[in-house]
């Protein structure tokens, strides 16, 4: 069942300033690149991170075995004004005992569902470069956002990585999932995400 995206939600300077700072509050070291990764991934999802489901899942096993369990670290971080999509990150899901098989399952859940649009995309976007130029966000260079700017519309809203400072300063480990999945996940006992 397709979910529709809140053309308003996108819109709001006021949701998705809360949102980008409560971001920027917990990851200070990001940059502009960043938030549009968190920006692509709340209004698109994951579509595009799963090409082959054997992939998908050899990729996911690799990192688990690969980390180091961090009950310290959030379980769950919001990408959407509404909450309804996040990032799960793996530390903690490895540290609580999760089933990598009922993760998979509730990614692929995920990013089978239809979440937003380019144009919700472009919007976000247009409104995190007005804030920004407007000083709403002091850590994020105005010059870098409208740089990056003309980068997205060149090459038509891409998907994009993480920036080498924000890999750096958090080893980034998560996979992003529906909120309304997440429910399979606590079978298991992990925490409440929500």
């Amino acid at each position: 069942m397709p979910l529709v995206t809140s053309d308003r939600k996108w819109r709001s300077r006021e949701a998705l300033t809360a949102l980008i700072q409560g971001h920027l509050i917990r990851y200070p070291a990001a940059e502009p690149r960043d938030i549009y990764k968190l920006l692509y991934q709340g209004v698109l999802g994951p579509e595009h991170a799963i090409s082959s489901v054997e992939e998908f899942e050899a990729e996911l096993r690799a990192e688990l075995d690969s980390i180091q369990p961090d009950e310290n670290e959030p379980l769950w971080q919001p990408l959407r004004p509404d909450g309804q999509l996040g990032r799960l990150n793996l530390r903690p899901f490895k540290a609580h005992g999760g089933d990598p098989a009922r993760l998979l399952e509730v990614c692929l859940r995920t990013a089978f569902q239809h979440w937003g649009t380019p144009e919700d995309l472009k919007r976000a976007w247009d409104t995190f470069a007005t804030l920004t130029r407007r000083g709403t966000f002091p850590s994020m260079s105005p010059g870098r956002v409208d740089i990056l700017t003309r980068y997205l519309i060149l090459h038509n809203y891409p998907p994009m990585h993480h920036s080498t400072m924000f890999k750096r300063s958090y080893a980034p480990s998560y996979r992003v999932v529906a909120a309304r999945w997440t429910s399979m996940l606590l079978v298991l006992g992990l925490p409440s995400i929500l």
